[in-house]
C-alpha cells in the first residue's frame, strides 16, 4: 500500500489518534481559550502564559465586537495553547475563577470560632493564639473588641464580617 503522507498512521498503529479525538481536543482548547479571554486584563496578567499568548489576549479584546474576526482569532489562540503548559494554565484559571472557596464545614467552623472569640474573650483568644502563633494578636484583639461593640449597640456588623475574613485568611494561609 502506497501512502503519500509519511506521518499518516493506520488505525492499528499504537500512536494512532482518530480524527474525531483530534477534533474533540481542539474544541476543548477553543472553549478554554474563550474562557481565558473572558477573564479580566489584570487576571490574565497573572497567568503564566507566553508573551505571544498575552498579545493574543490583547488583540482579542480589541476585536471582541467583530464576531468573525474573533472566531478566527480564537482558532489562532487554540493553536497557541497547544504549545503552552495546559495543566498549569488550567489550575491557574481555576484559582482565578474560584478564589478561596471554603467548604460549608469550614465556614461553620469559622463562624463558631468567631462567636467563641467574641463571647469568651481572652480564654478563646489565648487558645487560638497557641494554635496559630503567627497571627497578628493586636489586630485580632482590635477586631474582636470592635465586633463586640457593634453587636452590643446593634450597629451594622462591619467588623464582625471583617473578623470572619481575618480568621479565614489566617487559617487558609497556614494550610
Amino acid at each position: 500500500m502506497y501512502m503519500t503522507k509519511p506521518y499518516y498512521l493506520m488505525p492499528d498503529d499504537e500512536n494512532y489518534i482518530s480524527k474525531t479525538d483530534i477534533k474533540k481536543e481542539v474544541k476543548e482548547l477553543q472553549e478554554f481559550a474563550t474562557q481565558l479571554t473572558k477573564l479580566g486584563k489584570s487576571q490574565r496578567a497573572k497567568l503564566t502564559a507566553s508573551d505571544e499568548l498575552q498579545e493574543a489576549f490583547l488583540l482579542a479584546d480589541k476585536i471582541s465586537n467583530k464576531p468573525d474576526a474573533l472566531r478566527r482569532h480564537m482558532q489562532f489562540m487554540t493553536k497557541l495553547l497547544r504549545d503552552e503548559n495546559l495543566e498549569a494554565l488550567r489550575s491557574e484559571y481555576k484559582l482565578l475563577t474560584s478564589p478561596n472557596q471554603v467548604s460549608d464545614k469550614q465556614m461553620l467552623t469559622l463562624e463558631t470560632l468567631r462567636s467563641n472569640l467574641i463571647e469568651q474573650g481572652n480564654e478563646a483568644l489565648s487558645t487560638f493564639v497557641e494554635q496559630h502563633p503567627d497571627v497578628e494578636v493586636q489586630k485580632l484583639r482590635q477586631l474582636i473588641r470592635q465586633a463586640k461593640k457593634e453587636l452590643d449597640k446593634e450597629k451594622p456588623a462591619k467588623n464582625y464580617k471583617e473578623l470572619f475574613q481575618f480568621l479565614k485568611q489566617v487559617i487558609t494561609d497556614e494550610e
